[in-house]
């Protein structure tokens, strides 16, 4: 703020002191201090400079109403001057450290460029040449100042921009460690992730071939245990002794006497009020004989009646009704005819047939088709099993 003071500043110097006046501040130092065509309208001092041409215009005033008492108006003008000369006197070997950072050779910068507007500006409109002549010197020595103090501010503002340079190069150098720190430990962890579902998989991958082993024959998949789960699996031929044996959706039965095969097969039959199917069991081929295998071949024994005199007596011819007639294998009627004789029946759940080691072709006796392994596990689709 410019503080009210009662002195002024004519066009002859100093001038004399009235109790009235007002110091203002000239026009070109204003344009100085502020900027061309600004002022201070905020009421509060707008910049260190500002503030420190206030106080030296104050000390001055002081002075003049401190001189003024008891000498002439050239004694008091000239001990004003020498006492602002006494003030500028600048020694830079005296200065030492305390003004090398930034701030402190900014403020002290900004005080001495004030400091000399207002002895320039006295210099100048002085009219005693003795007067001019220290304001002069005053000029001089502050501009000793202004020089010291811009080269201790630039070199202080070097420094602090190297110091911040160097803190924006180490910044943004730990925040890359930091970046190469995250991304280390993300492949770390997607390694270790890696690593385990590795292990996941290896051991799931253990686990299958040894579940495998005990459900598979001849690298063929059978879908259970050969020679515990597996009906007929050692047996050359199917005979039930009149029992039917179900496996899921398909049934199969020989007669006891005289050991006729039927396979029946659970169907849909048709729908309940609600609409949900129903099922039967139908029959789907049966043959006058028993299932067998013989070498390469997959077919059916036919039952042939024994002649009359090799029947006990309750089937004599003699008899009108015959009864516990005995019966014989007959021809051997082929079904179909394998590349080898590495067969073996395999009756699982829903599928009744002879299968082929090592190629898993599977003849199917409901179907009475040949196919590739119609049982379907991981076994086949992980592993080379057929």
């Amino acid at each position: 703020m410019i503080m009210s003071v009662c002195s002024v500043v004519t066009s002859a110097g100093l001038g004399y002191l009235s109790s009235t006046d007002q110091l203002e501040i000239p026009e070109p130092i204003k344009d100085s201090l502020f900027g061309p065509g600004e002022t201070d309208e905020s009421g509060e001092s707008e910049t260190p400079q500002e503030d420190a041409y206030e106080r030296e215009m104050e000390k001055i005033v002081t002075d003049m109403t401190d001189e003024r008492k008891d000498t002439s108006a050239k004694q008091q003008k000239l001990a004003v001057a020498l006492k602002a000369l006494e003030r500028a006197k600048f020694n830079a070997s005296n200065v030492g450290d305390a003004f090398k950072t930034v701030s402190e050779a900014s403020k002290k910068l900004a005080e001495a460029k004030a400091q000399i507007l207002v002895y320039e500006g006295l210099a100048n409109t002085s009219t005693d040449e003795d007067e001019k002549a220290i304001w002069k010197q005053a000029v001089d020595q502050t501009q000793k100042k202004i020089d010291f103090f811009q080269t201790t501010y630039d070199e202080a503002k070097k420094g602090a921009d190297k110091a911040a340079a160097a803190l924006r190069e180490k910044a943004a150098a730990e925040q890359e460690a930091a970046k190469e720190r995250a991304r280390l430990a993300e492949q770390r962890r997607v390694e270790a992730a890696a690593a385990a579902e590795a292990q996941r998989k290896a051991k799931e991958l253990a686990d299958l071939k040894e579940g495998c082993k005990n459900v598979t024959w001849e690298n063929v998949y059978v879908g259970g245990r050969p020679g515990a789960d597996l009906a007929f699996w050692n047996k050359t031929s199917i005979t039930t002794g009149g029992t039917t044996i179900t496996k899921g959706n398909k049934k199969i039965t020989t007669e006891r006497i005289p050991k006729k095969t039927t396979v029946q097969e659970n169907q849909v039959s048709g729908r309940d009020s609600r609409g949900r199917p129903t099922y039967s069991w139908r029959n789907k081929v049966s043959y006058d004989g028993y299932i067998g295998i013989k070498g390469k071949d997959v077919g059916w024994v036919a039952m042939n009646k024994k002649p009359s005199s090799r029947q006990p007596s309750s089937c004599k011819d003699s008899r009108p009704v015959k009864r516990n007639c005995a019966y014989e294998p007959g021809d051997f009627n082929k079904l179909h005819t394998f590349s080898d004789s590495s067969l073996k029946f395999v009756i699982v759940d829903n599928h009744m047939g002879v299968m082929q080691a090592q190629t898993g072709k599977f003849y199917s006796i409901p179907d009475k088709k040949v196919m590739d392994n119609p049982l379907t596990s991981d076994c086949k689709t992980k592993l080379d099993y057929k």
